[in-house]
């Protein structure tokens, strides 16, 4: 919805309106429709404004009182309930219809803890207390909406992207998180960025600063407590259609509750069973709802799935028409907004460009199908888990005859996991993963070893593969001043997926249903809700995964890495430069040409106009048709 940003003096001292403006300067495409600016003594805070509820100029931000200041960023979507109680219970007088004066008044009101503890949506905000001199930054359970900050010795700054941080406080990308990007870690951390001593606010926590002692973390909701046991049982015992019945009741809430706009709101669709029945469900809520898709042209388009729902809906889809050369055209542009290079999601290319084309329809907000495969296990390898007993049975007979001589074994069948590049990749992340897992299993102890793996993949999938498609969408939809919203995030369809027994996910068929897992169909509840809605050969339909021209298509010519950030990092002459790219793999060449990028646009300060060039000059794509 919006961008934030503030600097907060612990001790006394005039903060910078300068730099809090120049902060939200950057940022100006995450909420085009107003700027507002507010200081106190000791803070300083700007706001971006994406206006969806109560268009009018009373809503603008900072909001304030004589006491408090609040810049806040997205959509509380049981806003009107908690008005009410306000209203009610406190006597409160409001001034505008916008979620932004319920949540100010909340905090006054009732707090942080209980407010965070009741309001329903993505979020994140800062909220300052004039009286106590403290400032509380928060972001929502699941992480959808992004806050950063950065300290210094008396100092806390914060910002919705970390680009606004690093351009306005000189800062640079550390080089080994940076280099160690191209093995995927930067898109997946919930807690560190590729700048030294910028860390994001954990989903789900709030950080409180204030005129002495440390800044501390507080912890108000933590998705490992919401296993079950009582609720898991529960589902067990229900029969198919009673589970499928509370699914289709709590996703039809959730859509519902998440068109809420006094703006234009529209969908993305790609074709595949979420987005559509996403779009489904909506139309039957709001009967002007746009549907927009990108329409990858080549082998990869899924465009006539896309007709196939234009027809079904009765609606125009809205496509733009991605050529495989647009990625060299974009990858420099993309990777400014994205704020890391471009490596797990290439497609984020594309999805900028759908995002504009939302935009200028007059569209400001979209509904998403993001969370369905984490929540659901639609990812192929989640399914073909199953069959890895059967296929490794005489490789494991194999072990088991070597394990006479250990050496032996050790030699010949390394454990991948012991790998330094493994191990590197963990150190990275600060053994984020592993420390969420190892709370889970204990939380899923009640379960047999089966059970108890195939409910952790859920777990698992939301504290790592989600993460990157959320801060996916959040760059490319702000790119083009689009909030997208995810109907499969809302809380109480959170904890239902998280309690739901694996074999409402993952269910036998006599269909060959996909080549990657015959006989299993992945996200079978969801499959089986969309044939209320869709046609059969959309409810069917295997996963792609938004398919596309990327790194595997991209070749690095001689001249990519000539007095670039990489060069200089690691001291590669030009002899090296050319035997990296003549002898390793082109395709992870491809991805080191997305962290050359990356380090040319944020630390040798080279402008996007430049790097563009530069990569149109050095780089092709090949293969396509």
């Amino acid at each position: 919805m919006c961008g934030i940003a503030g600097i907060f003096n612990q001790q006394d001292g005039r903060a910078s309106l300068d730099v809090a403006e120049q902060m939200g300067l950057v940022m100006t495409h995450r909420g085009p429709d107003n700027f507002g600016t507010a200081r106190r003594d000791d803070i300083a805070m700007s706001h971006n404004r994406l206006s969806l509820l109560d268009l009018s100029d009373a809503a603008n931000q900072p909001f304030r009182n004589d006491r408090y200041l609040l810049s806040y960023n997205g959509e509380i979507y049981n806003f009107k309930s908690l008005r009410k109680k306000l209203e009610e219970t406190r006597g409160v007088e409001f001034k505008t219809t916008s979620d932004t004066e319920v949540l100010f008044h909340s905090l006054i009101e009732f707090g942080i803890d209980d407010t965070l503890a009741e309001i329903n949506g993505m979020f994140a905000f800062a909220f300052y207390d004039a009286h106590e001199k403290r400032v509380f930054l928060a972001r929502d359970r699941m992480g959808i909406k992004p806050l950063y900050y950065f300290q210094t010795a008396g100092s806390l700054y914060w910002a919705s992207e970390v680009k606004a941080l690093a351009r306005s406080l000189g800062l640079t990308p550390d080089p080994i998180r940076t280099l160690h990007a191209a093995t995927n870690t930067a898109e997946k951390s919930v807690v560190h960025t590729l700048f030294k001593g910028v860390f994001s606010v954990n989903p789900g926590c709030y950080v409180t600063l204030g005129t002495s002692g440390p800044l501390r973390t507080t912890t108000y909701y933590d998705v490992v407590d919401e296993f079950d046991q009582d609720q898991y049982r529960e589902l067990n015992g229900l029969s198919s259609g009673q589970v499928v019945s509370e699914f289709d009741g709590l996703f039809s809430d959730s859509v519902e509750r998440m068109l809420v706009s006094d703006a234009p709101i529209g969908a993305f669709v790609s074709g595949g069973i979420d987005s559509s029945m996403i779009s489904a469900v909506a139309a039957g809520f709001n009967a002007d709802i746009k549907l927009f898709t990108a329409n990858i042209i080549g082998r990869y388009s899924e465009f006539g799935d896309v007709e196939t729902l234009s027809r079904h809906l009765h609606k125009e889809v809205f496509d733009y028409r991605f050529e495989p050369e647009m990625m060299l055209r974009d990858w420099a542009n993309v990777t400014y907004y994205y704020d890391c290079p471009i490596v797990i999601h290439v497609n984020a290319i594309p999805f900028s460009n759908v995002a504009q084309l939302a935009r200028d329809t007059g569209v400001k907000a979209v509904l998403t199908g993001e969370g369905a495969d984490e929540l659901f296990l639609g990812y192929p390898p989640l399914l073909t888990r199953r069959y890895v007993a059967m296929a490794t049975a005489p490789v494991r007979a194999i072990k088991s005859i070597y394990s006479v001589s250990p050496k032996l074994k050790e030699f010949l069948f390394p454990e991948s996991d012991g790998k330094p590049i493994s191990l590197v990749g963990k150190l990275v992340q600060g053994f984020e993963l592993q420390e969420m897992e190892e709370r889970a299993e204990s939380a899923l102890s009640f379960l047999g070893n089966k059970e108890r793996r195939e409910q952790m993949m859920t777990l698992t999938m939301i504290r790592e593969h989600l993460v990157t498609l959320l801060h996916r969408n959040d760059r490319m939809g702000m790119m083009a001043s689009i909030e997208a919203r995810f109907p499969f995030l809302d809380e109480k369809l959170v904890k239902f997926a998280i309690n739901l027994p694996a074999r409402f996910k993952i269910a036998r068929t006599f269909r060959f249903h996909n080549y990657k897992h015959p006989f299993l169909t992945d996200k079978w509840i969801v499959r089986k809700t969309a044939e209320k809605y869709l046609p059969d050969a959309l409810v069917n339909k295997r996963k792609n995964g938004f398919p596309m021209y990327g790194h595997k298509f991209i070749r690095i010519g001689d001249g990519f890495f000539a007095n670039g950030w990489i060069a200089d990092s690691l001291g590669l002459d030009a002899g090296a430069q050319e035997r990296l790219i003549r002898t390793q793999d082109p395709y992870f060449v491809a991805k080191l040409a997305s962290v050359e990028i990356f380090g040319r646009l944020f630390s040798l300060g080279q402008t996007v106009e430049q790097v563009s060039g530069h990569v149109l000059e050095h780089a092709s794509v090949v293969g396509v048709d």
